[in-house]
Parts: C-alpha cells; structure tokens; sequence
C-alpha cells in the first residue's frame, strides 16, 4: 500500500502541479460553456447597424404604414438603448431599420438582379416583395410575401416584416369586413400560461408552487452534465500520455523494478481520482462565486452533490482505466487516438441525446441509456438535475452497475496494461490485445 500512496502522490501532482493544468482548468469552462454567455456579453454589436431594406408594394398601401411601424420602432430601440446605457454598460439593441421604396411598376427579373447586386455590395441589407393580392383573404393560393437576403432563413429581420405586414393586413380586413377592431384586440387577448413546480407539504403548512424558468431548466442539467464530462476529460486524457511517456521514454522498465504493474496502475488511478475531485473543487467553489454574484444560489442542485461525487469517481477510474489500457497498449500518439475514436463516441453519448433526455428524464431511451456502464454517471446525473423525481432505485442501481462495470473495467484494463507496459515494436493487433484481457 505504501508504493501504490507514494506513486499515486507522485501522479497527483504531476496533474495538478502544472501551468498546463491551471490552463485547462480555465479554458475548458470557456469552450464548453461560451457560448452561452456570450449572447450577454455580445449584445450590442448591432448598436449602431441601420438596415436598409428595399420594398416593392404591389398593394400601394402597405409602404407607408411599414414606414410608420419603423419611425415607432427605431423611436422605442433608442430609448432602450439610452436606459440601458444608463443602467449598465453593454447591454445592447436590435438594430434599426430603413426603409427604400421601390416603384412596383419597375418589377422585374432584371431589377431583382440589380437589388440583389446591392445586396451582395451591402447597399441593401434586403428587398422584399409584397404581391397585389396581399389583402385578399380569398386568394388561391394564398398571397406570399418575397424576402431577398444572404441570410433570410435566419434573419430576425425576416420575422419582423413577416409579423408586422400580417398585422397590418389583418386589421384592413377587418376594417373592411365592419369588425370592431379593438373589440377582436379585447377578445384575442391570450391567456398567460405559468410554468410552476408542484406542491409540497411541510411542519409548517402547505409550500405554495414555485415558478420555473424555462431556460434553467433546460440548461442547468446540461451545465451539471457538461461538468461531469469536462472533469472526466481533464482526468482520464492526462493518464493517457503519462503512460504513454513512460513507456515510450523507458521510464516503464524502471517504475516496475520497485513496484508491481498493480501497484503502478493503482497508484496512478488513485492519483487520477484526487485529481479530478481537485478539479470538480475548484469548478465548484467557481460555481458557488458566481451564483452569489449573480443571484443564482437557488438554482444550485445541492442535492445532487453526494451523486455527483460518486458517480464522477467511478467515472473517473472507469474511463482512465481505458485511456491507460490504450496508453500501454500503444507506441505513438497517433495510433492512441484512432483505438480511443470508439471511447469518445460511447462517452460523447449522452451529449447527443441530453435535450430529449431533459425533456422525458423517465422516458424508455433515458432510463435504458442510465443503464449502459459507459454512459450511466453522466446520464444518470444529468435525469436527477432535472429535478423531476426520479425512482430512487434506478440511481442507486445504476451506482451498483457503474460500481461493477468499473471494477470489471479496471481488472480487464490491468491484465492489458501489464502486458502492454514492456511491450516493444509494433503496435498490437486487437485480437493480440483482446487476448491479454482474457488471459492475463
């Protein structure tokens, strides 16, 4: 035991005692998790964009009031954008828009040639065709507006003239029809619908329901799954090229004339497992910080705590037992990557499936996928931050088959490794490695 504390100190500091660690340990956050945050941090881009939009009205009766729509749009996005520069500086607003008419009477293939000229030249941000029969209900087919853009599947410009021209031709007809239009604005007032949890019962009286957010519910298990996944990696990837530097570099021969390859391995995965919990650490208390800057401690599953743990470690030495079986097994780098292409896509699994598993915790595809070993800790952490209840014997079975399927893991991976470590020259076939598993 004392070889095996001594080489797996040896290992946890050789992890986290390194400036590539602490860089890591920065920038993974940054790449997993970016993106969301950099729709804050990016607004504003468009502060100052105006969009020019070219319009053809075919109706003769629609350009002026799109132009009244703009002057009260463009009138509301400046007045946000002062109180927002007012309040905190950054937020940002859509960006404004312009208005070009165009005489209908031109329209022609050639002209949409020249609009989309300007459009490539970004003279126009877009062109828009309004057809003659835009206010006819009875029209076949149905009358459909033209949007040009480089981009008209996406534009939020796109709906803005989408949304604000059927208003318009809605309340024309209904002008037209002798409908009291603030009566159908009265009568077509939608019926909020709140999103809320259940209620509960305490020594004190009944717990009234509380309101959740769509968003965090969405994304806040993704965010403890993504957690699980970032640590994982930081942990198993290292284990890889430290076996394969010491195999490479001889330094193998060496360890196991003072310590026995079950020695050696445990320690490293001992070490590996102290690594990966300085890690969930360090992201916890980070974690910890920025709820309490943000006001967000009462999103954070403290409940789930003792799960993550658990499963993370089993996780942790399942799959850097993997990567270090691999590392033994192999000469180069190269040729540990194309035999771990199979292990990233099993442990990519459920990020591929996470929204329908948020979506349906106790669905058929989430509770099987609970149950595959490789997949089990993320999946099963990823069900119970969802805060849906989940059947407490699936979480503790699933601890039982991650338990099992990590000792097996580890047992197969230590007759490979032992092979391995003083294997020399080529790299093994699969059959030659499948045979060590079997046969030690």
């Amino acid at each position: 035991m004392l070889k095996i504390w001594v080489i797996a100190i040896r290992e946890y500091w050789a992890m986290v005692g390194t400036k590539a660690f602490m860089a890591s340990i920065i920038m993974m956050p940054i790449l997993m998790f970016g993106g969301l945050f950099a729709v804050d941090f990016l607004k504003g881009v468009n502060r100052n964009d105006v969009r020019k939009i070219a319009v053809i009205d075919q109706t003769g009766k629609l350009f002026d009031l799109l132009v009244e729509a703009v002057a009260d749009r463009n009138t509301k996005l400046e007045t946000v954008s002062n109180l927002n520069e007012a309040e905190e500086f950054g937020k940002v607003t859509e960006p404004q828009y312009t208005l070009e008419e165009v005489d209908p009477a031109l329209l022609s293939d050639e002209l949409r040639i020249q609009l989309s000229d300007r459009v490539r030249k970004r003279d126009l941000f877009a062109f828009v065709e309004i057809p003659p029969n835009a206010f006819d209900a009875n029209a076949v087919p149905d009358p459909q507006i033209r949007f040009h853009s480089q981009g008209s599947a996406l534009s939020g410009s796109r709906e803005w003239i989408q949304a604000k021209v059927n208003e318009l031709v809605v309340h024309s007809r209904l002008i037209d029809a002798g409908i009291d239009t603030e009566k159908v604005a009265v009568a077509s007032k939608a019926v909020q619908v709140r999103s809320l949890g259940l209620v509960e019962k305490s020594a004190t009286g009944i717990v009234d329901a509380k309101d959740k957010n769509e968003l965090s519910a969405i994304f806040l298990p993704m965010g403890v799954m993504m957690l699980m996944f970032m640590v994982i990696f930081l942990a198993a990837q290292p284990m890889l090229e430290s076996v394969l530097e010491e195999k490479s570099q001889r330094i193998a021969e060496v360890l196991l004339g003072s310590a026995n390859s079950f020695q050696l391995m445990m320690g490293k995965l001992l070490g590996t497992v102290a690594g990966s919990l300085t890690v969930f650490g360090i992201y916890f208390v980070g974690a910890i910080v920025l709820a309490l800057i943000r006001g967000w401690t009462g999103m954070i599953p403290f409940h789930l705590f003792p799960w993550f743990v658990a499963y993370q470690i089993l996780g942790v030495m399942f799959y850097a037992s993997v990567f270090m079986a691999v590392g033994s097994s192999v000469s180069q780098l190269k040729e540990a990557q194309s035999m771990l292409l199979p292990v990233w896509m099993v442990m990519m699994l459920p990020v591929f499936v996470w929204l329908n598993v948020v979506r349906e915790p106790n669905s058929s595809l989430a509770v099987i996928l609970s149950f595959f070993p490789p997949a089990t800790p993320s999946m099963m952490v990823l069900r119970l931050a969802t805060g849906q209840t989940i059947p407490i014997w699936q979480p503790i079975l699933g601890m039982l088959v991650s338990l099992l399927s990590t000792i097996a893991c580890v047992f197969i991976s230590a007759r490979i490794f032992r092979a391995g470590m003083l294997w020399q020259g080529k790299t093994p076939r699969f059959s030659e490695i499948l045979r060590w598993a079997i046969h030690g």
